[in-house]
């Protein structure tokens, strides 16, 4: 019993080993494929939008809409975005 199962495991892990190395070389076979080019980075647009909200939240304080500690909240909320 004992010699059927020792076999059983031996040639488990012989499969295991040849699906392994058959996987391998499989992978070492295809061409590499360069990675898809990235789109660049969109920093400047968002940047842009943050500045005009910076802006709207500066004329809404001129304006007395904003207090004092509800634009500085707010301002340190957006530039806390860059």
């Amino acid at each position: 019993m004992r010699g059927r199962i020792a076999a059983f495991a031996i040639g488990s892990h012989m499969a295991t080993k040849r699906t392994e190395a058959a996987m391998s070389q499989q992978a070492q076979a295809q061409p590499q494929q360069a990675p898809p080019p990235q789109a660049p980075p969109q920093a400047q647009p968002q940047q842009e939008d943050i500045t005009q909200k910076l802006q709207k939240l500066a004329d809404l304080h001129k304006q007395g809409i904003l207090s004092d500690e509800e634009f500085q909240k707010m301002k340190t909320d957006l530039i806390a975005k860059l």
